[in-house]
């Protein structure tokens, strides 16, 4: 999917550590903002070395042309019951 929307809430870029499934540890980077077009507002991330590239590019306020990667995912409550969460991921983003 691709909008144009304004970036409300930009968050600083955050590496996060983990072990994958080999047990090796891994770095997760992302770099998350709050996009809205006056309609809808939602939250999304870019990773790895794109959000790295990013950084100083961007800033709050700003009008952006963003193609999104949407997905969902599920996960059993505490009670059993399947949730559902949807995330997007920035895979290109321009100002405009």
């Amino acid at each position: 999917m691709e909008k144009t929307m304004k970036i409300q809430k930009l968050l600083a870029i955050q590496d996060r550590q983990y072990n994958d499934q080999q047990g090796q540890p891994r770095v997760f980077t992302s770099m998350g903002m709050v996009l809205t077009d006056g309609i809808d507002t939602l939250f999304a991330e870019a990773t790895g070395d794109y959000a790295r590239s990013l950084v100083g590019h961007l800033n709050e306020g700003d009008f952006v042309r963003v193609q999104l990667s949407m997905s969902v995912r599920d996960w059993q409550d505490q009670q059993g019951q399947t949730r559902y969460e949807n995330r997007a991921y920035i895979s290109n983003i321009k100002g405009i």
